[in-house]
Order: structure tokens, then C-alpha cells, then sequence
């Protein structure tokens, strides 16, 4: 006899849940009991383990854990000294920096102290009382240490020790940063004299000829303990600088006290001779007993001065031993960076007390847990047993009626399918298919398979307007770009003291390479080639803000020279430059009546010339940062005269930047090569005054697509050609001047 798949999911269920709740009744009464019985038994046992081996657990505890933490505390104390002298050495590295290249920096003014500031983190200029104030050279070296004043005032205000910070010069000039200022003045308004190759931090940096950390001293101000450090500054073999820092001892007692472990330890600090400079006890062997520095070394406790000598050595170590009387554990660990050492001490008392009162703790809560535990299992176990019977009951009611409503639906759907023939492919999703399951989900992927060849064409035919739209915005945004472009040649037909053509080729739809030419005045042509960070829309955008602040900044007239231009367009291109984009410019002004040409280049590539007799020469003319970077920055001037005859070039980095199949640059020697063959090809004898510009570039594209071949191009292309025809008095192009 067949039996329907209601039935044998009915009996399936009712096994699996028998079995289940059977196993469960079973393992339930035996967990609870087992548990009950294994709680009573730990508690016993634990507190038999505590109080047999309660010496054995303080004895390893002290010898390792205690020993571990105090170690890993005097590094936390190390390293703020060694960040104290990392940042020392990071600003002598910069005056260093500063007195080799002087012109290098933007000098800044140092003011000296002034009661005003009271209390303010301020930079001060402090002299020696042998300090030669008119020295200009002295004077020089303070404006340009003045330039430092961001990254002395960060050291400050940033580190969480470190009083203050100077650099201090032979001459007798002192550049401080802290925030006492009025300690300076003198009750006559006039500020005081610092010394500063006097102080132990400037002598022992010399004499050691590197870092140096001085012993506890007092400060020069208020009589306080504080540790100093000097780095010494060489230039070209010689003293030019010593930078320093303090940090006074009493800003060191958080840290130092943040190394006590719990309520009973104390903790100290010991330096290199053994004196104590500071401690959480107020008195005994190891408290401060006043702020009078005391040597551990000179005490009478016999064990104490042993312990203190081998920490001393700089190693890691621990004893028990009596201190005022009482039986301590005192663990040591060295700080290397000032070659002090750190001691950790708790009496034995103390540390068996604590563990006595966790066993008595622990004891007590157990006992009671246990107490419960038994009040509970009794009805644990009736009510697992009732809970298995109504699970029972319940299950299979519900495993029959879950039969039913897991079936009817597959034969219905069963039904609709073999119904589905020929063109008639549609499957209608009824009310009894929608459980809520994977059988409606089977349901509606039937329903849906025609819908969806449907869909499917309409979605390509969006897709594919879709993208007919963006080529079609692409295409007009590329239009525009080209329009914005001087396109038109001969650009000047009136003029015929030159001729020029230019040419670009974005790598996308559009780019971000751009030209420009255009007079400032009837006597001057300006010339622009320039490169945008990036490719695509956002840089055909900031290709756009670039070339229109270029022109209208220079034929404002407001600026000289190239370089001032350049200077104000790139502050303004920084201005709410979130994304950091920049652009490469070179920008060249010819006076043309003369020859002269005045160029200026925010890290672009580098021109290159064509003279009669000599062939084509890439010049190098002084660089500056690309505009919209930094703001403040500043640029130079290059001066060139050109005579008739003479050429320049002007390109993008896609010209040397080239690549083909082997990914091999173009390059610059073979963009020399390849712009003498084009000059041969195109001009043939007629020499330079019978070139087509036009022509020639073009002559030179085909020689970089040869040398490309297939591969797909990768940077915007950008190429402008200059030919001067003017008097022929004129003289030959020169090397560039720095202006």
C-alpha cells in the first residue's frame, strides 16, 4: 500500500521529535544533578587548593607577575624621556636644515618676552649678556629659526612632560617656547639674560657631541627639580645650534604614580647615583622624607643598599627583603633612556591579606550557590519532564497540520505546471501558493519567467539610451573644453614677428592638459602650457578654474614677472581645494620687440629650444612646486633671449611619458631625436624660416604613434610649437638667469 507524502512527513516529524525530547528529558535531569554535585565538590576542593598553596601562588605572583609589571612600567616612563628626545632630535634636524639653506625658509619675527603673555605657550627671544644684538648674521639665523615657530609650539603643546623647548645659538640668541614669559622680565619691564652655554643641557651636549640628558637640577626660574636634554647642531663641521627641553619632576608624578598596582603598593624613582627623586611613601627607607634628595646608596638597611646597587647595573630583578622593619617584595626595572631605574614595593603582609580575603570571598559565594542550586533542582527536573509531555502533545498536532499545509500547495502548483503548453507559458500565483516559503518564492519564479523576458528588453533598450546620453554629454562637454582652447591658426595673421601652433589630445572624453596664448599689451605675448592632476570630468573642471585665473591674473597687470603671477594663481587655487588637486604651469611672457622672454615653472616640464646652428637643447630652468598644493609658495624667474630663426617647444608629460607595448617611456632623449627628424622632414633646406609649425607637430605625433603602436594612449597630449621672427639684430637664446 503507497502511503501519501502527508503521512510520511507526519511520521518523520513524530520520530524526530520523540527522539528529541526524550534526549532531552535525559540529558536536562542529568546535567542538573551532575552540575549540582560538581559545584559542591569545586568549592570544596578550591578552598583546600587556595589555603594549601597560598605561599607557593604570592611566591610566583611576586616573582613573575610583579616583576612583569614593574618592568612594563618603566617603559611606559622611558618613553615619554625618548619621545622627549626624539622630538629634540626631529627640530635640531630642521635648524640644521634651516642654517644650510636659509633662503630656503620664509623668516619669521621672534618677540621677546613681555609680561602680556603671562601664562600663554608663546615663542620668546632671550640674549646673553655678551650677545652682539646688531650681528646681522646673528640676526638672520633667528628670523629663519623664527620660521620653526609652528612645529616648537606643537612639540609643547602637544607632548604631555615636556616644560618647553629651545634652540639656542653660539652667538648668544635663545629661540624659547613655553608659558612663562614674565619669569623673563626683569621688575624694570626689560627682559633678562639667558646664559645658555652656562646651563648642564648646552655644555653636556657639547661635550658628549650628541644627545644629552642632564642629571636633577634646579631650573633657571622657580627652583624646582627638573631633567634637561641637548642636542648638538653641526654645520659643515662646525657648532651652529644646540636645541634643549625640560621636564620638571613634579609633572612626572602622575605617570610615576600611575605604576602602583592596587591600594598597597608604593612606588619610586631612582636615578643613576642612587638618589631618590621621588617616591609615593612620605617617609621611611623608601619615602621622600622632605624634597631634599636622598641616596639609597648611603642607608643603613644593609639589604636594601645591595638590592639598590645591582639596580643600578640596568637589569630587571626582585627580592624579598625588610624595609622599616617589615617583610617586602621589591621588584626593579631600568629606564634606559636616562639610565635611572624604578622601584615597585608591597609588604608581604599586605599582598597574603588580599589573598586570603578573595579565598574567604570566594567560600561564601559558592556556599550559597550551591545551597540554591540544590533548592532548584527538584523542580528543574518536574518541570523538564512536563515540559517533554506538553512538547509532545503539542508537536504532534502541530506536525499534522504542518503536513497539510506544507502539501496542498505543492499539488497545486504541480497542477498548474502541467498545464502550462505551447505559447501559453503564464502561471498565475493564487492565494494558496503564497506561504511565506520557499514554495512561493518556486511559485513566483514560475510567474515571474515570463514577466522577466520582458524586462529584460525593455532594460536593454534604457541601457543602451542611457548611454547614448552620457556619450552624448561627454561628447558636448568635450566640445566646450576644445572651445575654451585657441584653436584658430594662425592665431595672430597681423603679426609677423612670430608664429605658433598648438595641438591636445586628452586621453578621455575629456582632459585636463590645456594651452593658452594671448597679449598682456601690444608688446607682450604670454605663453601657457599646463598639466591637471588626474584625467576625466574633475579635471577638465579644475583644467577650467586654472587656464581662466592664469589669464586674467596676468593681463590684469598687477604683477611683473611670471613668477608673481604664478604665486597669487596658485593661493587662489588652494583656496577650498578639499580634494587636493593640482596643476603643473609653465608660463612664459616674450617682450617682442626685443627677443626677451621672461618664463616662470610650477613643476612642469622642461622647455626646450631650437637654435640656429646648434639644433634643439632642453633647458632647465628652475622649478617650483605644482600650483594649488601649497599655499604661500614662491617661484623664480627665468630669463631667455631669442633671435630670429629661434624656436621653443612646449609639452605636456604625455609626450615623454609615452608608453608602448613593452611599457617603455618615450623619453626625453627620444623626444629630442624625434623633433630634429621632424624638423628635417618637414623643413627640408628651407631652415627654420620656412617651417610649418602645423606640419611639423604633426610630423612629430606620427614618430610618438610609431613608437606606441597599439597601446591604448594613457595621459592627456598636449604639444605647442613657438617660432620668433623677429629682428634679425637679435642675439642668440642664453641659459636661464634666476630673476
Amino acid at each position: 500500500m503507497k502511503e501519501s507524502l502527508r503521512v510520511k512527513i507526519f511520521r518523520m516529524n513524530m520520530i524526530l521529535i520523540s527522539v528529541a525530547l526524550v534526549l532531552f528529558a535525559v540529558i536536562g535531569i542529568y546535567q542538573v544533578r551532575h552540575y549540582a554535585d560538581l559545584m559542591e565538590e569545586t568549592n570544596r576542593r578550591q578552598h583546600t587548593v587556595i589555603m594549601d598553596t597560598m605561599s607557593d601562588t604570592m611566591k610566583e605572583m611576586a616573582t613573575e607577575s610583579f616583576q612583569k609589571y614593574v618592568y612594563s612600567e618603566a617603559r611606559i616612563l622611558d618613553g615619554e624621556f625618548w619621545t622627549m628626545k626624539h622630538d629634540l632630535e626631529i627640530l635640531a634636524r630642521q635648524v640644521r636644515m634651516v642654517l644650510e639653506e636659509p633662503s630656503a625658509y620664509s623668516p619669521v619675527e621672534v618677540p621677546l618676552p613681555s609680561q602680556a603673555d603671562a601664562g600663554k605657550l608663546t615663542l620668546q627671544l632671550m640674549y646673553s649678556d655678551y650677545a652682539d644684538r646688531e650681528d646681522p648674521g646673528l640676526k638672520e639665523q633667528i628670523l629663519r629659526i623664527g620660521g620653526l615657530r609652528n612645529m616648537m609650539l606643537e612639540m609643547v603643546e602637544g607632548g604631555e612632560t615636556l616644560l618647553d623647548c629651545m634652540v639656542s645659538l653660539p652667538g648668544g640668541a635663545s629661540i624659547i617656547v613655553d608659558r612663562t614669559p614674565e619669569d623673563k622680565v626683569g621688575p624694570d619691564g626689560e627682559p633678562r639674560f639667558y646664559n645658555a652655554d652656562r646651563r648642564p643641557w648646552y655644555v653636556g651636549a657639547l661635550v658628549h657631541g650628541e644627545t644629552y640628558f642632564t642629571p636633577v637640577n634646579l631650573d633657571n626660574y622657580h627652583n624646582e627639580y627638573e631633567v634637561m636634554a641637548g642636542v648638538p647642531v653641526y654645520v659643515d663641521g662646525e657648532l651652529a645650534a644646540v636645541c634643549g627641553g625640560s621636564v620638571r619632576l613634579n609633572s612626572l608624578a602622575d605617570i610615576i604614580e600611575g605604576a602602583k598596582l592596587g591600594e598597597y603598593t608604593e612606588t619610586c624613582l631612582i636615578n643613576e647615583n642612587g638618589n631618590m627623586i621621588y617616591s609615593s611613601r612620605p617617609d621611611g627607607e623608601l619615602g621622600m622624607d622632605g624634597i631634599e634628595l636622598k641616596s639609597l646608596l648611603e642607608g643603613s638597611n644593609a639589604d636594601l643598599v645591595s638590592l639598590v646597587s645591582r639596580a643600578l647595573e640596568g637589569g630587571i630583578g626582585f627580592s624579598l627583603l625588610k624595609v622599616d622593619g617589615r617583610e617586602t617584595y621589591v621588584a626593579y626595572a631600568p629606564i634606559p633612556t636616562l639610565g635611572w631605574t624604578q622601584l615597585l614595593s608591597i609588604s608581604q603582609e599586605d599582598l597574603n591579606a588580599t589573598a586570603y580575603l578573595l579565598a574567604d570571598q570566594t567560600g561564601a559565594v559558592m556556599e550559597n550557590s550551591i545551597a540554591e542550586l540544590r533548592g532548584n533542582e527538584i523542580r528543574t527536573v518536574l518541570t523538564t519532564m512536563g515540559i517533554a509531555v506538553a512538547m509532545l502533545l503539542f508537536t504532534s498536532i502541530l506536525s499534522m497540520a504542518f503536513s497539510n499545509h506544507l502539501v496542498n500547495p505543492i499539488k497545486k502548483m504541480t497542477l498548474c505546471v502541467s498545464e502550462m503548453q505551447g505559447d501559453d507559458m503564464s502561471f498565475q500565483v493564487e492565494d494558496v501558493l503564497l506561504t511565506g516559503d520557499e514554495i512561493e518564492v518556486l511559485a513566483r519564479a514560475f510567474a515571474n519567467m515570463s514577466e522577466k523576458m520582458k524586462g529584460y528588453v525593455s532594460e536593454i533598450v534604457q541601457i543602451t539610451s542611457e548611454k547614448q546620453r552620457l556619450d552624448t554629454e561627454l561628447s558636448v562637454a568635450a566640445d566646450i573644453q576644445l572651445n575654451m582652447l585657441p584653436t584658430h591658426f594662425p592665431a595672430f595673421p597681423d603679426r609677423g614677428e612670430f608664429d605658433l601652433y598648438a595641438v591636445t589630445d586628452p586621453a578621455r572624453e575629456v582632459g585636463g592638459d590645456f594651452y593658452d596664448f594671448f597679449f598682456i599689451d601690444n608688446d607682450h605675448l604670454a605663453l601657457v602650457v599646463a598639466d591637471v592632476s588626474g584625467k576625466g570630468v574633475p579635471a577638465a573642471l579644475f583644467m577650467v578654474i586654472s587656464k581662466t585665473l592664469i589669464k586674467n591674473v596676468a593681463i590684469a597687470g598687477q604683477y611683473a614677472s611670471p613668477a608673481e603671477i604664478l604665486c597669487d594663481v596658485n593661493n587662489r587655487l588652494c583656496e577650498g581645494n578639499k580634494d587636493s588637486m593640482f596643476v603643473t604651469v609653465w608660463l612664459g611672457i616674450l617682450t617682442i620687440s626685443t627677443g626677451e622672454m621672461v618664463s616662470a615653472c610650477a613643476g612642469h616640464e622642461y622647455p626646450v629650444f631650437y637654435r640656429k646652428g646648434s639644433g634643439f637643447v632642453m633647458e632647465r630652468d628652475p622649478h617650483g612646486l605644482a600650483m594649488g598644493a601649497m599655499a604661500g609658495m614662491k617661484y623664480k624667474n627665468a630669463t631667455w633671449l631669442l633671435r630670429p630663426g629661434d624656436m621653443l617647444f612646449l609639452y605636456s608629460d604625455g609626450v615623454p611619458e609615452a608608453n608602448n607595448s613593452d611599457h617603455e617611456l618615450f623619453g626625453e632623449k627620444r623626444m629630442i631625436e624625434a623633433l630634429e627628424k621632424s624638423f628635417r622632414t618637414v623643413s627640408g633646406d628651407g631652415g627654420s624660416e620656412r617651417l610649418n609649425l602645423q606640419d611639423f607637430l604633426r610630423a612629430l605625433r606620427m614618430e610618438i604613434d610609431e613608437f606606441v603602436g597599439d597601446t591604448p594612449q594613457f595621459d592627456d597630449l598636449t604639444m605647442m610649437c613657438f617660432s620668433y621672427k623677429g629682428s634679425e639684430e637679435k642675439s642668440g637664446a642664453t641659459r636661464p638667469e634666476e630673476a
